[in-house]
């Protein structure tokens, strides 16, 4: 059985929150509403866990309407691992997760369509189906308790499959589904069943593929979500820098996307790659790279991105990532599983790794 990354973020630079209380690490509760936000796998979402960086997570808030619909490619068994905090309980039976083919009105209403997991007061998670309301499954009171921290593991095979909730590897609740549905959004919430529910926060949150082996028991271990970001100019400098920035690599290096300083260019072809900051220790186990930018189209006619992962030379490719004319800037990311020549990424190769531009 193959799990392979799709996507991963930290949420060390979301938003501007104000720390409210740091737990054990990697995780962070923050002082927020939410209130409703909206992901994607390309943009909108920035990874930060680099050094230097103050630990933060995402708060998905206290309001019964506060959370995070996510919307993924419709590519069958989904996986899903994160830090998860939970303060307390909530009031009564309230929405974690769901899994649907439209998005529902609200982060934290009933969808109409695909399960949905829940938590109530005494701690016990429920798997329900939306259109009916039916409990499919139901774990033992207490499963879930307030104020404790868990690696959540979450997996959801929408074509006739299972649903399975475990926490710090030992499953809660798994459900056979019965029903095939088009899994395209992914919903999490604060279990708030009124104004006043509890928060949950989260980070190191990671998405998995499948090779279509896998059960309802596959659940995906801790990962913490490193960023290591541009310190030193890469093979090719090909972009002209804008603003006061001393080398390309500068332009690009903050934690959060400048608009004083950056790189540009109006010409297909060109490439600027940057050497990137070192891993933390020597990691046994690395799942792959995700190279992230933040662009905008500044001129008319067709303007596409690339990403590249570059080592000793060679490079693994994005495809293109298309640019729209406007004022906002995208987060642009690019999943490499393995490193370039198809070998698995070691903690050496990975210090090796260049990030790069290409115009397209």
């Amino acid at each position: 059985m193959t799990l392979t990354l799709e996507w991963a973020c930290g949420f060390e630079q979301f938003g501007a929150y104000s720390d409210l209380a740091q737990v054990a690490q990697p995780w962070t509760a923050q002082l927020s509403n939410g209130n409703f936000m909206s992901i994607s796998t390309t943009t909108g979402v920035r990874s930060l866990q680099g050094s230097g960086v103050t630990p933060k997570a995402l708060n998905l808030g206290n309001y019964i309407n506060s959370g995070v619909i996510w919307t993924v490619p419709n590519i069958g068994t989904r996986y899903l691992g994160m830090g998860w905090f939970l303060p307390s309980l909530p009031a009564g039976e309230g929405n974690l997760f769901q899994f649907t083919a439209t998005p529902p009105t609200s982060a934290g209403g009933q969808g109409a369509d695909g399960f949905r997991i829940t938590l109530d007061n005494t701690g016990t998670v429920r798997i329900r189906q939306n259109s009916t309301n039916a409990v499919l499954a139901t774990s033992s009171a207490y499963a879930v308790s307030g104020n404790a921290q868990y690696w959540l593991s979450v997996s959801c095979n929408p074509n006739s499959g299972w649903l399975t909730l475990a926490l710090n590897g030992s499953v809660v609740v798994t459900a056979t589904l019965g029903i095939n549905f088009a899994l395209q959004y992914i919903t999490m919430t604060s279990a708030g069943y009124q104004s006043t529910g509890q928060n949950i926060v989260i980070d190191d949150l990671v998405s998995y593929t499948s090779d279509g082996t896998d059960t309802a028991l596959t659940l995906v271990p801790p990962r913490s979500v490193w960023t290591s970001l541009p310190n030193a100019v890469g093979d090719q400098t090909q972009w002209s820098r804008a603003g006061g920035a001393v080398a390309n690599w500068d332009s690009v290096n903050g934690q959060a996307y400048q608009t004083a300083m950056y790189n540009t260019t109006s010409q297909n072809g060109l490439f600027d790659y940057y050497n990137i900051t070192d891993l933390p220790g020597a990691p046994t186990v690395i799942d792959g790279v995700v190279v992230t930018a933040c662009a905008r189209k500044e001129d008319s006619g067709a303007r596409n991105l690339k990403l590249h992962a570059r080592v000793n030379g060679f490079d693994d490719v994005s495809s293109p990532l298309v640019l729209t004319t406007g004022a906002a800037f995208w987060y642009l990311s690019a999943t490499f599983p393995q490193a370039p020549g198809s070998v698995a990424w070691t903690p050496s190769a990975v210090n090796l790794c260049q990030l790069g531009l290409e115009s397209a």
